[in-house]
């Protein structure tokens, strides 16, 4: 549900003395709602991680330009998800990564790409973050290339580091 439900759950696990980190998307600032809760003393600041912080393999721990968690997976990984979540929508079509708008954020680029395209996946523009990441976790791949692997090691060992 993003930034505002983390309050919410940050408030409530704490409460339970259980051990707490916040992975986010990162739009190139610090938020101001994860600020307040390190200021209330809700969350240690160095338990707030972003996902800038490890998408760049040689600037692993600092955050640098907007990022999205789903951007710690290659392009095409994710645009295959898009493409398996959406297949009954899009009838037939598919969108390749290599064709979206140049970017960095994966969710912007695709976006953009549904835009341009006239894609209607949902009555709002857009699409729904959420089913995919649903497929995700439902139908893991089953395998990923080294530097993901090394994002995601490199973040379990910093958020393992904190406790």
């Amino acid at each position: 549900g993003g930034l505002d439900k983390v309050v919410t759950f940050v408030a409530l696990l704490g409460a339970c003395d259980l051990k707490l980190a916040v992975l986010h998307d990162y739009r190139g600032a610090p938020e101001q709602k994860l600020i307040d809760l390190v200021k209330q003393k809700m969350i240690s600041a160095k338990a707030v991680l972003n996902a800038s912080q490890f998408c760049d393999l040689a600037n692993i721990g600092n955050a640098s330009k907007a990022a999205d968690t789903e951007d710690l997976f290659p392009s095409n990984i994710y645009v295959d998800r898009f493409n398996q979540t959406f297949s009954k929508i899009l009838g037939g079509k598919t969108v390749v990564a290599s064709e979206l708008p140049p970017g960095d954020r994966i969710i912007d680029r695709l976006e953009r790409h549904i835009e341009a395209k006239g894609l209607k996946i949902r009555p709002s523009g857009g699409f729904n973050h959420y089913a995919v990441a649903s497929n995700f976790a439902s139908n893991p791949p089953t395998s990923l290339d080294n530097d993901t692997l090394k994002r995601f090691e490199a973040l379990f060992k910093h958020v393992n580091a904190l406790f």
